[in-house]
């Protein structure tokens, strides 16, 4: 094993051992064998400073686009680990791994003065050396707006969904000047044409893709008929907890909200939970 890669990444694939002929197909992440990191790739502390100390060790591997992978091991995409995690925190070091290394394959340049960026010792930072400019990791926040209509919640499919059927609620990025809260009834206007009041807090999520970080709020409904914008959203609608098309993977903070909202949902009306149509390798 190499000393240090504790993951290896090849664009948004993680290394992972090999499934066996006809098996099922692996879902840990694996470090990097004992053999020489292939040319054009770059190792680099997962953590440094305080993040260290608290207890994030070993360093991320980052190959180019065309590596193969090493005898015995696949190259799997980390949103199949994300999803067959049994709790976040066996992933969030995965995400944080890969997250750094997209922010670093996007800063190898300053953006003040053009020289080629180093390191900060004693923290996550690119440090320009010609000109001192600072870059940190990026985040993009972004809403996950769950809204109510009595005993039904708003599912929509996006035009760029991965999977064919799939529907979730409803995400988009905060706008500068504007607060989570104003965020969510915004996007839930712009998309389906809807007003919705009493925006409440429900959760967060890192998600790198490649460095969103997920903000989940639920809503209800005040006024309005589903209308998609047909650019974003081709298909919306509201469902109960029996009746209701593919929904994302279990990994996602966006099928997080979904399950608990069909719960308290059922627990209200009194009946049982049936098992709900997923596609492992859905985004949120």
């Amino acid at each position: 094993m190499h000393p240090q890669a504790r993951f290896a990444f090849r664009g948004p694939e993680i290394l992972a051992p090999s499934s066996p002929a006809g098996g099922a197909a692996s879902t840990a992440p694996a470090p990097w064998p004992d053999l020489p990191p292939p040319e054009g790739a770059e190792l680099f502390p997962l953590a440094v400073g305080a993040a260290l100390r608290a207890g994030l060790e070993g360093a991320v591997l980052a190959v180019p686009a065309e590596t193969p992978a090493p005898a015995g091991y696949d190259w799997a995409p980390l949103r199949s680990f994300i999803n067959a995690a049994r709790e976040e925190h066996e992933w969030f070091p995965a995400a944080r791994a890969l997250a750094l290394a997209n922010w670093r394959a996007a800063t190898r340049f300053c953006g003040r003065c053009g020289e080629p960026n180093g390191d900060k010792a004693d923290e996550s930072a690119r440090l320009c050396p010609a000109c001192g400019a600072l870059q940190y990791p990026r985040l993009s926040p972004a809403v996950l707006a769950l809204v109510r209509k009595g005993d039904t919640i708003l599912l929509a499919r996006n035009a760029r969904a991965p999977v064919a059927g799939m529907q979730s609620i409803l995400a988009g990025f905060v706008e500068p000047g504007e607060t989570f809260e104003d965020c969510v009834a915004r996007e839930v206007r712009e998309e389906v044409g809807i007003e919705v009041a009493n925006a409440r807090y429900l959760g967060s999520q890192p998600w790198p893709f490649p460095d969103s970080f997920m903000v989940g709020f639920e809503c209800d409904w005040v006024a309005g008929e589903l209308a998609p914008d047909g650019v974003e959203i081709v298909e919306a609608g509201w469902y109960g907890p029996d009746a209701h098309p593919q929904l994302p993977g279990p990994g996602s903070l966006s099928r997080r909200l979904i399950e608990r909202a069909f719960e308290e949902i059922r627990a209200r009306s009194g009946t049982r939970a049936a098992a709900p149509e997923t596609d492992p390798g859905a985004a949120p």
